[in-house]
């Protein structure tokens, strides 16, 4: 078939509403990664990136261009790809993107799911997060950061889009004096 391995695919979004062909991909991690490749630059991915490709007229073609829209990372504590892509900064670091959707503004929300130990190569990186991305410029700014040990799942918004729901699954999960679940 041709396909190229990936790095733990989790969702894929696009923004047909707005009229853009944009399609995008949370690749999570793969530590155990030994040879790298365009798509997935690094060999032990840590943190895991998110993938954009365009259809060359719509998405029934075998043709497409793509590119990585933020390589995620840890500026803090990382040198060289580590670091992270020029949109990942102290202010926004996270690392495996998880969930995504588009609002009917366009914007792409990202959710993660990764290591919260903040410990080692996480050092500083926090709980998990839901950031919103600007598609166009890839600007990338948290929006919420979950408590701890959970990870940030499913987004929704009424009619109106003047709620936005957002799961929050399993908060304290294996932490000492947790309740989640059943103690």
């Amino acid at each position: 078939v041709g396909a190229t391995p990936m790095d733990r695919c989790e969702w894929i979004a696009s923004h047909k509403e707005s009229g853009s062909r944009e399609v995008f991909a949370t690749l999570t991690n793969n530590k155990n990664r030994t040879q790298a490749n365009a798509a997935n630059p690094r060999t032990k991915n840590l943190y895991g990136q998110i993938l954009k490709w365009i259809p060359k007229n719509s998405h029934k073609d075998d043709e497409f261009t793509w590119e990585i829209f933020t390589l995620v990372g840890n500026p803090d504590n990382q040198k060289g790809l580590n670091k992270g892509s020029n949109n990942i900064t102290s202010e926004n670091k996270f690392n495996s993107p998880d969930g995504l959707k588009f609002d009917r503004d366009g914007r792409l929300w990202i959710q993660t799911d990764g290591s919260y130990s903040n410990k080692g190569e996480y050092a500083g990186m926090g709980n998990n997060c839901m950031l919103a991305a600007n598609p166009k410029t890839g600007e990338i700014k948290r929006f919420l950061t979950g408590p701890i040990a959970c990870e940030i799942t499913g987004i929704a918004f009424d009619e109106d889009y003047t709620t936005m729901f957002v799961g929050i699954q399993h908060p304290g999960e294996g932490l000492k004096g947790s309740t989640f679940p059943y103690g």
